[in-house]
């Protein structure tokens, strides 16, 4: 299964906000450091809100934080939210897109137990440990590790 941009956002958002500890992060910091569009980023948290892994102060010292401890956070239960629509739609027997097919056809079956096994892998695993990695998150999560390319050109003579 290929997980969303949106999941990759908000995974990313999580760790930023855990790695912070209870200090409270502003949506322009974490899309410039997590390089994602301030929009994207207005765009998840809300659904991240309302899902209770992040809390919204405002005023002077608000910002982002983590509403739980990041060790509570599964990844799995953060690809359940993100992925919902997807979800479902693969346990009728369709994909996001289309109508739903017959649920009771062996393929179906067979693909609603592949997604559900891939999402229990992903619950033994939480937003603390891959806030704790010591590798960089970009290398954790596979995205935003590009570094900026030059644009010089080798001149060969």
């Amino acid at each position: 299964m290929q997980l969303s941009k949106q999941t990759h956002h908000a995974i990313r958002i999580l760790v930023r906000c855990a790695r912070a500890g209870t200090k409270r992060l502003r949506a322009a910091d974490i899309a410039r450091a997590e390089r994602i569009t301030e929009y994207n980023v207005a765009k998840i948290v809300p659904g991240l809100v309302r899902a209770g892994f992040v809390e919204t102060v405002r005023g002077r010292s608000g910002g982002l934080g983590l509403a739980r401890p990041a060790d509570e956070i599964r990844i799995g239960e953060v690809v359940r939210f993100t992925e919902a629509a997807r979800i479902r739609s693969a346990r009728k027997g369709g994909t996001a897109r289309s109508a739903p097919k017959r649920a009771g056809t062996p393929i179906n079956q067979v693909v609603g137990d592949a997604l559900e096994a891939f999402i229990s892998v992903l619950d033994l695993h939480t937003i603390a440990d891959l806030a704790g990695s010591k590798r960089g998150q970009a290398d954790v999560l596979g995205t935003a590790a590009e570094e900026p390319r030059s644009r010089k050109r080798k001149v060969v003579a």
